[in-house]
Formats: C-alpha cells, sequence, structure tokens
C-alpha cells in the first residue's frame, strides 16, 4: 500500500514536470518575439504601426522583398529594398508602394515575367495577377507575395 501510494506520488510529479516542459516549449516558440534585428538600428522584425507597405523587386535576379505596417512610406520602402538585397536581389526597385491597401506578386519563370497589383483586398489582388499572367500565356504563374499595408 505505502508502495503504491509513492508511485502515485512520483506518476504525478512526472505529469506535472512533463506539463510545465511542455507549456514551457510552447512559451518559448509561440510566445512574443524580440522586437529588434540585432546590428540594424531601425529595421524592425515585427512592423511598425501604420498602414504603409511596399515592395521591391529585382528585376535580374526575381527576388524580391516587401514591408508593412510603416508609419510612413519612405520607410516602408526602404525596408522592402533592403528585405529584396537580404534575399539576394541585384539593382532592387520599388515595384509598388502600398496606403491602406493591399498588394500582390505573380511571377511565371516560362515568360520571364512579374505581376504587380494592388486592391482593396489582398486575395483579389492575387487573383487578378494570377489571371494577368495566365492571360500570357505561361503555364506556371505563381502568387509569390501578398499583403496589405497595415499588415492584414
Amino acid at each position: 500500500m505505502v508502495g503504491d501510494r509513492r508511485k502515485s506520488i512520483f506518476g504525478g510529479l512526472l505529469l506535472l514536470v512533463l506539463f510545465v516542459g511542455v507549456f514551457y516549449a510552447s512559451w518559448i516558440y509561440f510566445g512574443p518575439k524580440d522586437a529588434g534585428l540585432p546590428g540594424l538600428p531601425g529595421l524592425a522584425s515585427e512592423p511598425a504601426a501604420g498602414s504603409y507597405g511596399a515592395l521591391a523587386m529585382s528585376d535580374d535576379t526575381g527576388n524580391y522583398g516587401t514591408a508593412w505596417g510603416f508609419s510612413d512610406p519612405v520607410t516602408a520602402e526602404q525596408r522592402s529594398l533592403a528585405e529584396c538585397q537580404k534575399s539576394g536581389g541585384q539593382n532592387c526597385i520599388i515595384k509598388t508602394s502600398l496606403n491602406g491597401n493591399c498588394g500582390s506578386l505573380v511571377t511565371s519563370g516560362q515568360a520571364r515575367q512579374s505581376y504587380v497589383v494592388t486592391d482593396a483586398d489582398k486575395l483579389a489582388a492575387a487573383a487578378f495577377g494570377l489571371a494577368q499572367c495566365q492571360a500570357s500565356g505561361a503555364q506556371d504563374c505563381a502568387v509569390k507575395a501578398q499583403f496589405c499595408g497595415n499588415g492584414g
């Protein structure tokens, strides 16, 4: 009887430790993230509060960068250019700037074309971009990015 009680207490403690471990791991994985990137002042890892966004792309490499949630268009454009260059883009240029609306980037490697579309809804922008790409006869059209200036 005494041995059963010890097993029961040990089992309960083991379950408690397991629960705490799972909770801690979940908190680390899903919890709040660091607000900044070390060594890059002014570039926050999370979008700032605002409705401005931008998309920059390299016509040379096809790489792109996006930014959203900024309080002014210049900062959003600078961030999208930095993201484009960070992804390996060369000669990145701003393709669109957003203010409270949404945008999408659709590309076709076969046709070597890209389509940037803006709309009030990001899904509508992506659908319209896909329609434009497919109308060109390309068979490999793909939505590469869709986002709204406010991060939605």
